[in-house]
């Protein structure tokens, strides 16, 4: 074979993948001390983990926002014109809402944030069915509305037809959301989840095979952002090679409600903290949540010490010298170093180290449980398999700036 064929075959073979892939940039905020707190964090959990959670008034009253450990967002668009939104995508929900045009003034993050106008798009159906999301610090409510939903942009093609429905929010709870960077919530969870049972956008995708041959979207987190704003990707239909390194390890999911797998085991150095248990993957959590017990006996192991009820930090200096923790999922063995499992966090010119996990006790029939956030998927490139129903790991590739 000629060179001229060999680079002809190399550019055809990747222009098919080109085409069957959607990239989303992912862009990380900063969130200062306060966002670690775990007794607020908790909060915020056991409302996605604990059905019924009566939340805590006085962790709210701290200060607590419901999506405040939420980092990584990208864009997608709606309607016709293509309007563009900033949006949360979060592994451990299973609803797409936006604000909505005309919300009153006294919903101030709606005032702060790009609202979805029907009135303004020529593929969009407004519905009389009502939409509530009960969070701590109140109700998100609003109405169904039904357009396309774009990844990437409309000119990518990676677009719902216009009977996606998903919420346009009128009401959003407390002051968390003013601040918030983002202006939505998408949800990729299961649909068995989801509030009112609307199909995601994602099920469109999927089910355009020729668009979409590979029913899985994937996560890179870039962890290295010294002078870097790219925050990390989300691809649609495949994974990408350069975002990881070596073999992918697959987990079947034991249930198609949260990305619900087995994790096989826990150990900190040679000393096992757990056997199999339950674990979910969330993008939408920073940390690494665990049973309290197994928690404290790892806060423990690390030098860690209590600074405020739940909430742990180690000495700076002594990061280094920390042992690893190591998961094993789909058969390997996954090892987090203490520069992964450490956030450091610097104000005002002073640093403070906080360590990564936080115990939080989920009762069945969804718990007991660990839940594998950002610490986890910032080190590990994680593959959402919903073709085959199964979750993908490989150590993630290095950031570049």
């Amino acid at each position: 074979m000629t060179k001229a064929a060999t680079l002809l075959l190399a550019l055809v073979a990747f222009g098919a993948f080109a085409d069957a892939i959607v990239r989303v940039p992912l862009y990380k905020t900063t969130h200062p001390r306060k966002a670690y707190r775990n007794n607020l964090v908790a909060e915020y959990l056991k409302q996605k983990y604990v059905k019924g959670h009566k939340f805590n008034n006085l962790a709210y009253n701290e200060g607590l926002s419901d999506y405040e450990n939420a980092q990584y967002y990208g864009t997608v668009t709606l309607g016709t014109p293509a309007k563009k939104f900033n949006i949360l995508f979060d592994t451990g929900s299973s609803n797409l809402w936006v604000p909505c045009h005309g919300c009153p003034a006294s919903n101030l993050a709606c005032d702060f944030h790009t609202q979805f106008d029907c009135s303004a798009s020529s593929t969009c159906t407004k519905t009389d069915q009502d939409f509530n999301i009960q969070y701590g610090s109140g109700s998100m409510s609003g109405k169904v509305v039904q357009d396309v939903v774009c990844f990437g942009g409309p000119d990518t093609g990676y677009c719902t037809d216009k009977t996606q429905g998903f919420a346009c929010a009128m009401q959003e709870p407390g002051l968390s959301f003013v601040a918030a960077k983002f202006d939505g919530i998408l949800g990729m969870a299961w649909d068995t989840i989801s509030v009112d049972k609307l199909a995601q956008p994602m099920d469109q995708i999927f089910n355009n095979t020729q668009l979409c041959p590979k029913a899985l979207f994937a996560f890179w987190l870039n962890r290295d952002l010294d002078g870097n704003t790219h925050g990390g990707e989300m691809t649609l239909c495949d994974t990408d090679p350069a975002h990881y390194t070596g073999n992918i390890a697959w987990e079947p999911l034991t249930a198609t409600d949260y990305w619900r797998i087995n994790l096989g085991g826990l150990k900190v150095k040679d000393t096992q903290i757990t056997g199999s248990i339950s674990a979910i993957v969330d993008t939408g959590t920073s940390l690494m949540a665990g049973p309290t017990d197994q928690v404290k006996q790892i806060q423990k192991m690390i030098g860690g010490f209590e600074v405020v009820a739940g909430e742990y930090e180690v000495l700076c200096d002594l990061v280094k010298f920390l042992p690893t923790v190591t998961l094993t999922l789909g058969g390997q063995d996954f090892a987090l170093e203490p520069q992964d499992y450490v956030l450091k966090i610097t104000e005002e010119g002073a640093s403070v180290c906080i360590s990564g996990f936080m115990g939080i006790d989920i009762p069945a029939p969804n718990g007991p449980l660990w839940i594998l956030g950002d610490v986890f998927i910032g080190k590990y490139y994680a593959v959402f398999d919903h073709g085959n129903k199964r979750i993908g790991l490989a150590k993630a590739a290095a950031g570049t700036k």
